[in-house]
């Protein structure tokens, strides 16, 4: 079991002292019971603060964002999102997430657990281009779950690349059953990530979401990148259980950690 994921939701465990730092260095650590995954409305207003947020932060020292940060264990994506519209908080990005695992002092505070952050990519197959639509299909305790998005003009036709949005710019909108729709109201708001890794392995980063990429020009840090190889996909990007580790390819239902600034 990972000690990050050690706090009972009774309360009554014991804490050990790796979650103790979390909190000291987090300023907070939550447990979360289970919430509704029904789509909730955002005010314009409420977006554009998160979206200020968002900006300042990439500016902070990151020995200060990681005292304002709230994390809650035990989520998956439809909750993590859900939970961030309910207290209006802003899902911390990808690229602050790294700045603070591997620009702090303490670089290691979450080895031990697996984080979605707020930067949402897609991809195809590998050498396949981008169409009119995009569906992500998986299995997930015999239950079929997908997420599926209308690909802009822009982008299809476009092959061997992802694009990338960021949190609160991006909505899962449950369509029937089991399947959500990627809404993405501003389409200025998606990004272009060219070069994408076509296998998992060591990569550099760009620069604005510090997602890996082949690249023999970046003179950036190298990241342990990991992707699904035989299938297109469209979920949260997740820290993996060390500083420079990326995931790019666990399942909306699967429960990991979520950072937040409330």
């Amino acid at each position: 079991m990972n000690s990050l994921q050690h706090v009972s939701h009774t309360g009554k465990d014991t804490i050990p002292s790796a979650v103790l730092m979390a909190r000291r260095r987090f300023g907070n650590f939550k447990t979360e019971p289970r919430v509704s995954t029904r789509r909730a409305d955002v005010s314009g207003d409420q977006i554009q603060r998160l979206r200020d947020l968002r900006e300042m932060i990439e500016t902070m020292n990151p020995e200060d964002v990681m005292n304002m940060i709230t994390f809650y264990p035990k989520l998956n994506t439809f909750e993590a999102l859900a939970l961030a519209k309910r207290e209006g908080a802003l899902i911390v990005p990808n690229s602050t997430y790294d700045r603070i695992l591997t620009e702090t002092s303490n670089p290691n505070f979450l080895n031990n657990s697996f984080v979605w952050t707020g930067t949402l990519i897609l991809y195809e197959v590998p050498g396949k281009v981008f169409g009119e639509t995009l569906v992500y299909v998986w299995v997930h305790d015999n239950v079929q779950y997908s997420i599926s998005f209308n690909i802009p003009d822009e982008f299809r036709g476009r092959k061997d690349c992802a694009l990338v949005v960021q949190h609160p710019d991006f909505d899962l909108a449950s369509a029937e059953g089991n399947s959500y729709k990627l809404i993405v109201t501003d389409v200025n708001m998606i990004h272009l990530i060219e070069k994408f890794p076509s296998t998992g392995g060591a990569y550099p980063y760009e620069e604005q979401f510090r997602i890996p990429v082949q690249s023999t020009s970046s003179s950036n840090d190298q990241r342990w990148f990991w992707r699904v190889g035989g299938s297109c996909y469209i979920g949260l990007v997740v820290r993996l259980d060390w500083s420079r580790g990326v995931g790019a390819g666990y399942r909306a239902s699967d429960v990991r950690g979520v950072a937040v600034i409330e």
